[in-house]
């Protein structure tokens, strides 16, 4: 037996299966705190090798060092993408999502790998995307792979798990962790499915706090009272920040589109290159739109920036983003979303100080409200929002206007415009989520997912004394017909037998003189909630399935006790 194999053997014998559960998700999250922490810290290093003691202007040809890294960055991340994990590419969102919303998608630990390495190169080199989408997808990576390591007959609980933990890692914000799952990646996650995931994110954070260190992602307090009066400048507020995200959102793909329909002369692993060329260049004449834009976002909210430059770094960061997450190479929207609300936020709150200056309004209030309501109009997302502008800064003063901002938000975007970026990223694809706002789990997987493939049928020359001696030596109550093609065209029962026994029949007779032809039918795509419903509604214990595009031919069989038995292994397997 291999030292794998061993340590399944020790873990399935060692603990009942609740505790098994809650020991792998903490492993899981003690794995991507290491992870996230790795990420974070190989950013920082690499950019502080890059541009710290390399690049200055004391020569003409200095103002090449930047554009020049930038692009070979660019090109380095982008063949590395293409070449070996083409599903790495973007924010790694999207892709969670459907492999939480989906029969038999996973996330690749080789996904993973070229995500860490492609997202650090990328990010330290002035892209401007951010590391909070790749720490989720390369979680739900880790946590898919750990899983199957350790024994889960089902991963994609521990997906979720994994992907809260990624961004509860990130951000060292544990609860939006695991709400974001539920609000904008799961939007059908189960009740049990929730204690492993909160676990999980809990460890991820804790791992993170003892590594890197244990303080708020940002330090902000607010140095002036929030009055009532200043509440409908933030509802205000709320819908501009709507307006201008859903024209982010939809930016983002027309970024995409360029890149695909535009440059057709450019291969498409050399997209990252004519990204960081684009970025070298302005980062030379605005820094501040650079990269994931932590030390950007701490000078808005410290109030560092006038409101006369506070413009020119929102053009340029939303440009930015736009070219580098339209070229495909890994990172993610999260935090240049922050950061860009933020941006918003503030130089509104210049705006109504100079307009109203008897009001008193401080700018960088505006701007924490602004990072929660505009990451709010592009994920739809609103109590993340909330939560994680609270755990991100612990500030609980402007709690109330950070709400009311981010529900107007939320309403008024999906008003002018259906649907998160995420969704509409998944959509560009050809994938199209289903999420259901009714209670049941069921609606996510289909009737082929549990139905028994065995089948005992008969065909319908069978005669009747043949048919009895069935009954008599096997316990079924009723057996499914088909003709020489296999096609389902009846189902006989001992009642059907009965009545032919009582109409005097000869035992040569065949069964499809007595068999009902009246069928209560499933097909295999079907969901599962749907045949929950007609077994009810037809007060029977079974419902056949049969293959909808070739003549009904009989492919299995479904009942209650099959549904039963898939949707407790949903739940309770990792």
């Amino acid at each position: 037996m291999s030292e794998i194999g061993k340590l399944k053997k020790f873990f399935s014998e060692s603990f009942d299966h609740k505790t098994q559960i809650l020991i792998r998700v903490a492993i899981i999250g003690i794995l991507i705190g290491i992870t996230a922490v790795a990420f974070r810290k190989s950013t920082e290093w690499l950019e502080q090798f890059l541009f710290q003691n390399y690049y200055t202007k004391e020569h003409w040809y200095d103002w090449l060092y930047m554009p020049m890294v930038c692009a070979i960055a660019g090109l380095f991340v982008g063949f590395i993408t293409v070449k070996f994990a083409p599903d790495a590419a973007g924010s790694g969102i999207p892709q969670v999502k459907h492999a939480l919303n989906s029969s038999g998608a996973i996330i690749k630990l080789r996904t993973a790998f070229v995500k860490f390495i492609g997202g650090v190169v990328g990010i330290a080199s002035g892209l401007s995307l951010g590391r909070e989408g790749p720490t989720i997808q390369i979680g739900a990576g880790l946590a898919s792979k750990v899983s199957k390591l350790m024994g889960g007959k089902h991963r994609k609980r521990a997906i979720a798990s994994g992907a809260g933990a990624g961004l509860a890692a990130a951000f060292n914000t544990p609860i939006a962790g695991v709400i974001f799952v539920i609000e904008e990646l799961d939007k059908n996650m189960s009740s049990l499915a929730l204690g492993p995931a909160i676990v999980c994110s809990v460890s991820a954070a804790v791992t993170c706090r003892i590594l890197y260190g244990n303080f708020f992602t940002f330090h902000f307090m607010s140095e002036h009272e929030v009055s009532l009066i200043h509440l409908p400048f933030y509802i205000g507020f709320g819908i501009l920040a709507a307006i201008i995200g859903v024209y982010f959102q939809r930016s983002i793909i027309w970024g995409m589109d360029v890149y695909e329909k535009k440059l057709t002369a450019v291969p498409n692993w050399a997209w990252g290159g004519v990204a960081g060329l684009i970025t070298g260049i302005v980062g030379l004449f605005v820094p501040q739109a650079l990269g994931g834009g932590h030390t950007t976002l701490e000078g808005v909210l410290a109030g560092a920036y006038t409101w006369m430059f506070i413009p020119l770094i929102f053009l340029f960061k939303y440009l930015l983003t736009v070219v580098a997450y339209g070229s495909g190479v890994p990172g993610g929207i999260f935090a240049p979303s922050l950061i860009l609300g933020a941006l918003l936020g503030s130089f509104t709150g210049h705006m109504l100080n100079l307009g109203f200056p008897a009001l008193n309004i401080d700018p960088a209030n505006f701007a924490f409200v602004g990072m929660g309501a505009f990451f709010t109009a592009i994920s739809r997302a609103p109590i993340t929002s909330i939560v994680m502008l609270f755990e991100l800064t612990g500030n609980y003063q402007l709690v109330l206007p950070l709400m009311f901002a981010c529900i107007l938000a939320n309403i008024s975007a999906e008003r002018l415009k259906n649907g998160s970026l995420y969704r509409d990223l998944l959509e560009r694809q050809g994938i199209s989520i289903k999420e259901y706002s009714t209670p049941s789990y069921l609606q996510r997987f289909s009737v082929e997912d549990a139905m028994t493939r065995k089948v005992d049928w008969l065909k319908h020359t069978t005669t009747l004394e043949e048919l009895e001696h069935l009954f008599e030596t096997h316990d079924h109550s009723g057996y499914p017909i088909v003709d020489e093609n296999q096609k389902l065209i009846g189902v006989v029962t001992k009642q059907d037998l009965l009545h032919a026994h009582t109409s005097k029949l000869g035992d040569k007779t065949p069964v499809e003189l007595i068999m009902s032809t009246n069928l209560k039918l499933l097909t295999p795509t079907d969901n599962l909630h749907t045949a929950i419903l007609r077994l009810y509604e037809f007060k029977i214990g079974r419902l056949l399935v049969v293959d909808e595009t070739n003549s009904g031919k009989l492919l299995g069989i479904i009942t209650r006790s099959d549904i039963i038995n898939f949707e407790a292994n949903q739940e309770l397997d990792y």
